[in-house]
């Protein structure tokens, strides 16, 4: 009984549902069209949203709205309430319905069907993109044609209440000639993520590449300005009776020249969209007919005060090239004049673009498009009678008014790598009356059929030249004659271009704003999360070598010091200078093992060993205040074997000492670093003396007898033991200053008795 009672209260409450007029609920009448519909819907959603309305029963009636317009707003869906009475609430909803990412608290709870299901096709749907649009046709021309992107989703009260002043923006950019590109952010989830959309609705204008969204509040002006502040602001130059002839001048610069009367102070986007199109050829300037300081200007064009007037200059700035008056230019007349002249009278092939513009592409021989270009060089002085000389002829020549002929020019060093492919067939003159002349047949985009012209240019008969030019590029207008050559052109140079240095500033620049735009999607919390995560990286690294260097520390106090204290050089009793023989009990401390420094050790045998040793010790006495000096000697008639052993190490052993003798090492002197593996060695200055006079290296450090005479019969001049150690004190300076080659050896041989 109790489950009877229950379904029958629920049959109540669906056939109460399924009776419930949709139309009166939306307040419209059963013939009422899809615009009055949306109209009707909008004006309740605001009225009874439940952030507006304080009334208890606001969200249930903002429930019924939306159902009622999800229904109505849909013909399918409205066509089946009027034949059955079906409604929204009592269909069966996809199980893969779209999720909204951007749920926000603002408006999570309630459904506005915005843009999704109308009849017809609404002003934003228009224009509706994908990424695939996207990367291959908005971003790609966004360096010539701005664009404004704009996202929606459903369920999105603040989409509805922007929708018509979004709407009247779209329609003034398509007026003007801007891009415009929406899209449903649940619908197209990839660029979605690509443009890091984080919120709906985004108001998002590109241009150059780059990405600026509009913040603050939507208004009419708000969006006006936000449209026209993303063009550069050097797009037009202000022009008055001051500056004007220097602007229409600067046609060198292979710009044709534009100046555009008008009678406002700011630039609106009728005229920014086609000067931002055209800024590559034409250089724009704007004049501002309400004030007085373009009164000389305005009389030498006769340019009248109340209406717009636009003149476009090439290389004559007395008379224009096109003039064009109205009280209000439009979009399209304007165009067809800036197109018709954007070229002056003989333009410069100095970018690829510009190449590509003035020698179209044609495939077939019969309606084949010449180039005749004059190849020049920028940095020679006299290139400007030649220019001169061939501009005066285009201007006056038949050929002019050919459509399918254009003359230009080349600067010959600045364009390298494209004159050097025109290398075959180059047989024109090269002196001071002459410049070459090529006709180009583009076929494609890079492979191109060229000629020379066989005579060039000539300054000094230029009758003969130009009758030359005409007959062959005539016969080749009217003949399937292929040109003599053929090549692949590679990339012309951009001279146009700005300085690396500006260039890399500008991307830098570029870089920094991508960071900021994507450090702008995130949250206060994230901030903090990726903070305190640094913070800890970097302290736990911290926290981590510090307790290494204590380990370390720890294990180095553990092990025995390998390197032992050099003993004193001077005793602290007597004053006197402590002499260390080397002996196997010494060797350890004072050369294998010895810390860092050098043990001075004195090479004497026992004949010689009181006197050089007194002499030895007065000499390097003053020294012994260095702590890092230890002093010696060493007997030779115990240890000549080492001393010989060392200096076979010292030199690879390549040499045979077996013969070495005592006598002739007398007096010698090592100075010797035990931690780092070499020594310094001194010779007596008239041992040095006599090696010089007969050139024996080799007794230089005892490598051979004194006694042996020479194959010459000469006899050698022994050396006084006075004198042995008399260049001892410059030899320490020098060692002290770097002067005197060290003698590295792989390790120290063993001391012991010979």
């Amino acid at each position: 009984m109790k489950i009877a009672y229950l379904f029958l209260i629920a049959c109540l409450c669906a056939c109460s549902a399924s009776t419930e007029n949709l139309y009166k609920v939306l307040g419209v009448s059963k013939t009422a069209t899809q615009k009055e519909i949306k109209k009707a819907y909008k004006e309740m959603a605001r009225e009874w949203h439940p952030d507006k309305n304080s009334d208890e029963n606001a969200a249930d009636r903002f429930t019924k709205i939306n159902e009622a317009y999800e229904t109505l707003g849909d013909s399918n869906k409205r066509d089946q309430y009027d034949r059955f009475g079906y409604t929204a609430a009592r269909e069966q909803k996809p199980s893969h319905e779209y999720h909204n990412p951007f749920g926000n608290d603002f408006f999570r709870g309630f459904n506005f069907n915005f843009n999704g299901n109308q009849q017809g096709e609404s002003v934003i749907e228009k224009f509706n993109i994908n990424l695939r649009a996207y990367e291959t046709k908005i971003l790609p021309e966004s360096d010539r044609k701005p664009c404004f992107l704009y996202t929606y989703t459903d369920f999105c009260f603040d989409c509805a209440r922007i929708e018509h002043l979004v709407e009247k923006l779209i329609r003034d950019l398509e007026d003007v000639g801007i891009c415009v590109g929406t899209f449903h952010a649940g619908r197209a989830r990839s660029l979605t993520g690509a443009l890091r959309i984080e919120r709906v609705p985004t108001l998002i204008m590109l241009i150059n590449g780059q990405l600026t969204t509009f913040r603050g509040s939507v208004n009419t002006a708000g969006l006006n300005n936000f449209a026209r502040g993303v063009f550069p602001k050097n797009l037009f130059t202000k022009i008055n009776d001051g500056n004007f002839q220097d602007f229409l001048d600067g046609w060198n610069d292979n710009h044709v020249r534009a100046l555009l009367f008008i009678r406002r102070e700011e630039i609106s986007m009728r005229f920014l969209a086609p000067a931002f199109y055209h800024k590559e050829f034409i250089k724009f300037g704007y004049v501002n007919l309400w004030t007085n300081e373009n009164s000389n200007l305005t009389k030498k064009y006769n340019v009248n005060r109340y209406r717009e007037t636009l003149l476009m200059f090439n290389e004559d700035t007395q008379t224009p090239v096109a003039t064009l008056v109205m009280p209000q230019l439009s979009r399209s007349t304007m165009e067809e004049v800036l197109i018709a002249n954007r070229f002056i009278t003989l333009p410069r092939l100095s970018s690829q673009r510009r190449f590509e513009e003035i020698c179209p592409e044609e495939m077939k021989a019969k309606r084949r498009r010449l180039c005749v270009v004059l190849v020049t060089k920028k940095s020679e002085t006299g290139n400007e009678k030649f220019l001169n000389s061939f501009r005066k002829y285009v201007q006056s020549s038949s050929l002019t008014r050919n459509e399918r002929v254009k003359f230009a020019y080349i600067y010959e060093d600045t364009q390298k790598n494209v004159i050097q492919s025109f290398s075959k067939g180059d047989t024109s003159g090269t002196d001071d009356t002459q410049s070459k002349v090529i006709i180009l047949w583009r076929m494609e985009k890079n492979h191109l059929s060229y000629n020379w012209l066989s005579k060039g240019w000539d300054i000094d008969n230029i009758q003969d030249s130009r009758n030359h030019l005409e007959d062959q590029v005539k016969h080749l207008l009217n003949s399937d004659q292929s040109l003599a050559y053929r090549v692949i052109l590679p990339e012309f140079n951009n001279e146009h271009a700005l300085h690396l240095i500006i260039r890399i500033f500008y991307k830098l620049w570029s870089w920094g704003e991508k960071v900021y735009h994507y450090l702008a999607t995130y949250d206060a919390i994230t901030y903090i999360t990726v903070i305190m995560s640094l913070f800890l990286m970097f302290g736990m690294g911290f926290f981590l070598q510090k307790m290494a260097s204590i380990e370390e520390e720890q294990i180095r106090e553990t092990i025995p010091k390998r390197c032992k204290p050099r003993p004193p050089s001077v005793n602290t009793t007597t004053k006197c200078i402590n002499l260390y023989e080397l002996r196997p009990e010494t060797y350890e401390e004072l050369v294998t093992n010895s810390e860092t420094g050098l043990t001075v050790i004195a090479l004497v045998d026992e004949d010689t060993k009181k006197f050089l040793l007194e002499e030895f010790g007065k000499l390097v006495y003053p020294l012994t205040r260095y702590s890092g000096l230890t002093f010696g000697f060493v007997n030779l008639d115990l240890y000549m074997g080492w001393y010989r052993h060392l200096l076979e190490e010292s030199v690879d052993k390549k040499i045979d000492l077996t013969n070495m003798k005592v006598k002739n090492c007398i007096g010698t002197v090592l100075a010797i670093n035990g931690h780092r593996n070499y020594y310094y060695i001194y010779h007596p200055r008239p041992a040095r003396k006599w090696i010089r006079n007969t050139d024996k290296v080799s007794r230089a450090v005892g490598f051979v007898d004194t006694d042996d005479s020479d194959s010459d019969g000469n006899k050698e001049t022994p050396v006084a033991i006075e004198k042995l150690l008399k260049g001892l004190t410059d030899w320490t300076d020098r060692v002290f200053d770097g002067s005197i080659p060290k003698v590295r050896i792989p390790c120290w041989p063993e001391l012991a008795i010979k």
